[in-house]
């Protein structure tokens, strides 16, 4: 299972420009090119651009294959008349966490922890995940969805995805002692670099932006 992920900002006073090329072109284009769109996310609480296009596709040679279409290429192009700050990036689930089907689940929240696992600790660090950092998160009502290994993109680290029925349970789970030793455990033993953000998901992408319009005040 993969994630291909593109990010950006909207320039300011185009909104509505914005909005109307990702509904006539940008979308139709990259399901016309293979890339299976279901849906975008909004960034609250994080540092990075504030909207992203998420596309699953089962394996990576059908997104490959997509990519290098002239049409990808063009319209991505044309997308710069309309947002900075464009990157992009493949993800592949790791398996560490068992996930079936992946899906938006629109009207939840999600806690995205990313972080470099330290070389050497693999088997320790699935242990620990397993038997200690997914169920005292799931304690905190935090479950954790899934485990993505970014493999193309900026950095080669993990993506611990979590999903909250609400930004305050989040905040509220993070400020406990509970997490913070666990959090430390992960820091000392496994990981390096770690930050993390919390995102509103949406079924489409262009609603990543009205979301942000929204949200300003948060």
């Amino acid at each position: 299972m993969f994630l291909f992920v593109q990010s950006w900002e909207v320039i300011k006073g185009k909104g509505a420009k914005y909005t109307d090329f990702v509904l006539s072109r940008h979308l139709p284009v990259m399901q016309r090119v293979g890339l299976n769109m279901i849906g975008g996310f909004h960034v609250i609480v994080g540092s990075g651009p504030r909207i992203s296009a998420v596309a699953l596709n089962e394996d990576f040679a059908s997104i490959q294959k997509a990519l290098e279409t002239p049409d990808f290429v063009t319209v991505t192009e044309e997308l710069q008349s309309y947002i900075y700050g464009y990157s992009n990036a493949l993800l592949r689930a790791t398996k560490r966490i068992p996930c079936p089907s992946y899906g938006m689940e629109i009207g939840t929240w999600r806690f995205n922890q990313y972080f470099k696992l330290i070389q050497g600790v693999e088997d320790e660090y699935a242990a620990f995940l397993a038997d200690e950092y997914a169920p005292l998160l799931a304690k905190l009502g935090i479950r954790l969805k899934i485990e993505w290994e970014i493999v193309l993109g900026s950095g080669l680290r993990l993506l611990l995805e979590g999903v909250a029925e609400s930004i305050t349970g989040i905040a509220q789970a993070v400020e406990t002692d509970e997490f913070r030793v666990l959090r430390r455990t992960l820091l000392s033993k496994f990981a390096s670099q770690y930050s993390s953000r919390i995102l509103a998901p949406t079924g489409r992408v262009e609603m990543a932006f009205m979301l942000g319009e929204i949200t300003k005040s948060l």
